[in-house]
């Protein structure tokens, strides 16, 4: 168990490091499990260019990833090694490694942090709002996939406790292709002018989300669901607009509906807070 829970919470990890490096063309992503006495070790990683920084253990409050520990907040820098929001006992690994800008989100899982994402580049330049958003989002997308490995492994225990089998249980790259085809199912409900059959697809979108649903406070439309599911694909509004057959004033419109519902700041964060409450995969 110990094995398989530690290759399904690897394969999701690897899976946002991929898809964060993609998303923002930044060359470095590292992630940073969190151990004994709560020091961060940094476990897995995409683009270093040595092995400096490579299963290097932060201390407590220490350097960027032990800032974000003790804050539990998102912290960056723009030159790490002039930088006097952290302390510098990490100063050569940096140096070596050749890393200027770092930022770095801590992952929670029910209200217990379970690591830091980081991402970081070899020249002196300011990583800006665009970056820090898309860090925090994979990063709330991480945490879901933590969870539902959570919650499936407990599902597994309970049905072998009963005498059933246990299944196998999905990857985080299988868990956001899951994502994906919620999203584009909704879509194409959408295109849908049979009344009938558009409330059967709906109902499966329902059932898509049923796995993980919990008491939902806040009633989303049905055509908010659609401009979320479209955002958690990473469309603009335009190209939502073009996908559901509205303009882009009538999706912004949508979307702040959306955002004043649900308590977020950013349309990232009204994805997130959707899937939290069982709207979205």
């Amino acid at each position: 168990m110990d094995a398989q829970r530690i290759k399904d919470d690897d394969d999701a990890i690897r899976a946002a490091l991929t898809a964060l490096k993609t998303t923002t063309g930044i060359p470095v992503a590292m992630y940073g499990t969190l151990i004994s006495d709560n020091r961060v070790q940094i476990t897995q990683w995409i683009g270093l260019r040595t092995p400096a920084l490579q299963n290097l253990t932060l201390d407590t409050g220490a350097g960027v990833g032990g800032r974000v520990v003790s804050t539990r907040r998102a912290a960056g820098v723009s030159d790490y090694t002039r930088a006097n929001t952290i302390s510098h006992e990490y100063d050569k690994q940096i140096q070596d490694e050749g890393l200027h800008s770092i930022v770095a989100v801590p992952v929670i899982v029910n209200r217990e942090i379970k690591g830091v994402l980081y991402v970081g580049v070899h020249s002196p330049v300011r990583l800006g709002d665009k970056v820090i958003e898309e860090v925090t989002m994979t990063a709330r997308c991480l945490e879901q996939d933590l969870a539902v490995n959570i919650a499936l492994r407990s599902n597994d225990g309970e049905g072998e406790r009963s005498g059933a089998k246990s299944g196998r249980q999905m990857s985080g790259a299988e868990w956001e292709q899951v994502r994906s085809t919620h999203s584009k199912l909704r879509m194409l409900t959408n295109r849908v002018e049979d009344e009938e059959l558009r409330k059967e697809l709906e109902q499966l979108c329902e059932q898509m989300v049923s796995p993980v649903h919990v008491k939902q406070t806040t009633k989303l439309s049905a055509r908010e669901l659609d401009v979320l599911s479209c955002v958690a694909l990473g469309h603009t509004n335009v190209e939502a607009a073009a996908e559901m057959g509205i303009g882009a004033e009538t999706v912004k419109s949508y979307l702040r509906s959306v955002m004043r519902k649900l308590g977020a700041h950013t349309r990232y964060e009204a994805v997130n807070a959707a899937r939290r409450i069982g709207a979205l995969p």
